[in-house]
């Protein structure tokens, strides 16, 4: 079958190039450190292989009259050493980049090519299609039986049903982080390490999950570290959430929505029993499919209406970015946990860990799992680290292991 020249970006996508900053580059990292120094050769080769079951992957963005779009690119990427900034701009010929350094490789997204859950599928066929190669394993690289037809579909279309009825949300404002920032884009980035069977039983003795057990001590590392009138407003932590848990979607394009967990402090002493009270009963309600469905409902409504279909693009990313800032009205940072990253029993013993890195102009909490390691990557602009002292502290109380902590910035926050 003849593959599509070109594709109109995803509901997700469309708001990313109006929003896209230098410091906020909506660009992502995926990163996996390898038990070995990377070979380029062959992550090269493996890469050639990986895109040929991932072809979306080669198309890259171009500005249309009334939408900017995807377009089939015949630009070989080709593996380079790390040679700049995490998440730093994609300008090139494609929305995303392979590199490495020692044994760790890198996968860089621009947030309109996929999310975080199609991406880290790309990635990790490319690291098992490396593994491959270089140990000589001659095994089939089972992870996705999807065709790339429903790979590239866009499943905000698939599973619409809304109609021509528009509810404007109101949002509080919430509590921003307001500290000097650093005068490079560079972000500073903090890992932490922690065993996964530990978190589990953290949460387990609150009786929650991984999720809002993260997502609470954050909120109690922030409201630690603010002042006692900046409390007046709520903190919002931003969540993705993938759709693909409620709906039969296998799409590595873009297919999420974003979920504003909100805590308000009456006082600078809180108890994380009583934020994660407050969080899980809001998850419980949010998180339904029904409520799901109104959400991705009320998100299409933007490519129906044809006042707005037939405004040129610039007036569009006008509008979009001024519809994006107040819908971060309510957000004082973000949270983004990918989950459990499963591969193959054969190609695990290969792999020391996976780990993954937002863009943001403030700061942001990255989290994902493999095998019994569980990695936070806070990414952050702020030359204070107070937050992430607040919450390595805040974690160390229910972890009865020592945390290693692994920084670009040079400095020792223990």
């Amino acid at each position: 079958m003849k593959r599509r020249n070109w594709y109109a970006l995803d509901n997700s996508a469309k708001i990313m190039p109006s929003t896209t900053t230098n410091l906020n580059t909506n660009v992502f990292r995926l990163t996996c450190t390898l038990n070995d120094n990377v070979n380029s050769r062959l992550l090269q080769e493996a890469l050639d292989k990986t895109l040929i079951e991932y072809p979306m992957f080669l198309y890259t963005m171009k500005n249309g009259v009334f939408w900017h779009y995807l377009e089939k690119s015949d630009y070989k990427p080709l593996v380079k050493e790390e040679n700049d900034f995490a998440c730093s701009k994609l300008t090139g010929e494609l929305l995303f980049k392979v590199s490495y350094y020692r044994k760790r490789v890198h996968l860089e997204v621009y947030h309109v090519l996929a999310d975080g859950h199609g991406a880290m599928e790309f990635f990790t066929y490319l690291i098992c299609s490396y593994i491959n190669i270089k140990e000589k394993l001659g095994l089939d690289i089972p992870l996705n039986d999807s065709s790339v037809s429903e790979k590239e579909k866009d499943d905000f279309k698939t599973f619409d049903k809304s109609k021509f009825k528009i509810k404007i949300e109101n949002i509080k404002k919430g509590y921003k982080l307001k500290y000097p920032k650093k005068d490079t884009i560079n972000h500073d980035i903090i890992e932490m390490h922690l065993p996964v069977d530990q978190i589990k039983k953290a949460a387990k003795k609150y009786e929650t999950t991984i999720t809002i057990y993260l997502t609470a001590t954050y909120i109690k590392s922030i409201i630690e570290n603010a002042r006692v009138k900046d409390l007046k407003r709520p903190i919002g932590i931003t969540i993705p959430v993938d759709l693909r848990t409620i709906f039969p979607s296998k799409t590595v394009r873009n297919f999420f929505y974003t979920f504003l967990a909100t805590y308000k402090a009456q006082e600078k002493e809180v108890q994380i029993e009583d934020i994660i009270k407050v969080i899980a009963e809001q998850f419980k309600n949010e998180l339904t499919k029904e409520n799901l469905q109104k959400k991705l409902n009320s998100y299409m409504l933007i490519e129906k209406v044809l006042v707005i279909r037939i405004i040129p693009t610039f007036i569009k990313d006008i509008a979009l970015k001024f519809f994006a800032n107040q819908g971060k009205k309510g957000q004082t940072s973000a949270l983004s946990n990918l989950g459990i990253i499963r591969l193959p029993s054969e190609y695990e013993k290969y792999i020391s860990s996976f780990c993954a890195i937002a863009s943001t102009e403030d700061q942001q909490l990255t989290a994902c799992s493999f095998k019994n390691n569980l990695i936070l990557c806070f990414s952050s602009h702020f030359i204070s680290k107070d937050i992430e002292k607040n919450f390595l502290k805040e974690i160390q109380k229910d972890i009865n292991s020592q945390i290693l902590v692994i920084s670009n910035i040079g400095s020792d926050i223990k």
